[in-house]
């Protein structure tokens, strides 16, 4: 194939994945526009100082408190308590940003009730995030990609425009556009599912290198554990070297808003030409290297920590794309409710972010230069490619040892993905395997049969009556009669009802 003609099927699978993921891309955008615009002060400077790390470590309070529920019990969440939750988290955060805004423009200070609303505005930003990495389960990597850092990509130019107008004003509007998750909400649901995106096309996983679920399973865990390694950087860097937001120059912050589009832009583009390693090691290095230039810049230029404040918004970005990414694979090996892996990326993630920058105020008054700070930060980047180059490149060439070791038993139990053996590699059997969670549910609901179970899981994936009975090595007529009797038994009259029942009803 021509270098033309790879060049057109790249952008013809994009355009077709986007006429199916447009509505979770969107959605998952207005989440974001009012978190960042609210609580990080639309990037007009690294952050917001306590209003950002201050409100978060407030709002994780409430998300450790549910992860171990979820990791302990089991539970999966069905799917009308899902959609409580989302219209509530929603609803809350479009209310609670434009009260925020209304605030600021008052001519009174209201700082209390300003970081009251923001850790508001910030927890309830995350279960909405939440909701709609949870829809992206199952899927391809390219779409996962898409859909995370699509998202971020998209977002950039409206938090540019949000910087540019009173922080009031910005507030009200990004609150208002947060209601557009409803809109996109219903669109997804008319749409097929994201997991149908690409999936035909892409079916090497999430980690193109890791030829097994033992190996994929092995690749999250060393990627989560670099990742909190980073977060403590991310955390140093943006508030280097004292605790303090770093505000930016106009030319800076565009040259972010252009730097960090690029980067995601690149980083779906080559998922969908088929990288081995692009949502690996590629991007690793990627987020390392915007983090030694971050450190480089404010060793070099200290009267000018707005080029240093450039690089460290990229790699904060960057490693929020990446977590939500992970966040996505995680939900499709695990066996947990997805809620339980989306806690678990903000705990591995934002937790320590929070915390490094806490620490950076409170050994400021004790630091005589920066010197420390940046040796510090240095390490911990460098520590991080150690910990995950050597990691990866070992299940590149391993041999197939004992899965079962006590302590690959007990890493993969803590991040849920234990009893892996069963979990499928590519798109359609993850498709396949949440399908048949769904009818199994079912089977219990209305009393159903196994066979009918198989069946209705069959008929549920699209498939007429003739390809079910080919594949369970029945007749036809059998087929017709099992489906009659699941018609019957369920109430449901056709599979358009069927699916309804399942998207409402269902975890």
């Amino acid at each position: 194939m021509t270098r033309h003609a790879e060049t057109s099927k790249t952008m013809s699978d994009i355009a077709q994945a986007w006429r199916l993921l447009a509505p979770t891309v969107l959605g998952l955008m207005c989440a974001r526009l009012g978190l960042i615009v609210a609580t990080y002060g639309s990037y007009a400077s690294t952050d917001a100082g306590v209003f950002t790390d201050g409100s978060s470590l407030v709002a994780m309070a409430p998300i450790i408190v549910f992860m171990p529920y979820l990791g302990a019990t089991r539970k999966r969440l069905q799917k009308k308590i899902v959609f409580a939750i989302t219209t509530a988290a929603i609803s809350i955060q479009a209310a609670a940003t434009i009260l925020l805004g209304v605030l600021i423009l008052l001519p009174i200070t209201w700082k209390f009730f300003q970081l009251a609303l923001s850790t508001v505005i910030t927890l309830s930003g995350w279960v909405a995030i939440f909701y709609w990495l949870r829809r992206a389960r199952g899927t391809s990597s390219s779409a996962a990609a898409t859909i995370a850092f699509g998202s971020l990509l998209l977002s950039e130019p409206v938090i540019y425009a949000a910087s540019l107008l009173p922080r009031g004003v910005a507030c009200i509007a990004v609150g208002l556009t947060a209601c557009l998750q409803f809109f996109f909400q219903k669109k997804a649901r008319l749409k097929p599912l994201p997991e149908k995106a690409h999936a035909d096309r892409m079916p090497i996983g999430y980690f193109g290198f890791a030829k097994r679920t033992q190996d994929g399973v092995h690749v999250l865990g060393v990627l989560a554990f670099g990742m909190f390694i980073l977060s403590i950087a991310v955390g140093a860097l943006r508030g280097f070297p004292n605790g303090q937001a770093v505000p930016f120059q106009p030319v800076t912050r565009i040259g972010y808003m252009l730097i960090v589009m690029t980067f995601f832009a690149m980083l779906i583009w080559q998922s969908f030409r088929g990288s081995r390693s692009i949502m690996s090691t590629t991007v690793w290095l990627i987020l390392e290297m915007f983090g030694i230039f971050a450190v480089t810049a404010y060793a070099a230029f200290p009267d000018a920590p707005d080029i240093g404040a450039m690089f460290t918004t990229v790699f904060n970005a960057g490693m929020t794309g990446f977590m939500w990414y992970l966040v996505i694979a995680f939900s499709s090996f695990g066996k947990r409710d997805p809620y339980y892996y989306a806690a678990a990326g903000w705990a591995v993630y934002i937790l320590p972010r929070a915390l490094a920058r806490a620490g950076i105020v409170a050994i400021a008054p004790y630091t005589s230069g920066d010197a420390l700070q940046t040796a510090i930060v240095a390490g911990l980047i460098l520590a991080s490619a150690q910990v995950v180059f050597i990691q990866l490149v070992w299940v590149d060439h391993r041999e197939k040892d004992d899965p079962d070791s006590s302590t690959s038993k007990s890493i993969q139990t803590l991040l849920g993905l234990d009893d892996v053996d069963d979990v499928p590699d590519d798109p359609e059997s993850i498709r396949r395997a949440l399908m048949q969670n769904n009818t199994r549910q079912l089977q219990e609901q209305f009393m159903l049969s196994d066979r009918e179970t198989e069946v209705l899981t069959l008929y549920a994936l699209g498939l007429t009556q003739r390809k079910i009975a080919d594949e369970l090595c029945i007749s036809p007529g059998t087929a017709h009669t099992h489906i009659k009797r699941i018609y019957a038994k369920t109430d449901l009259h056709s599979r358009q009802e069927i699916l309804d029942y399942i998207a409402q009803y269902t975890a």
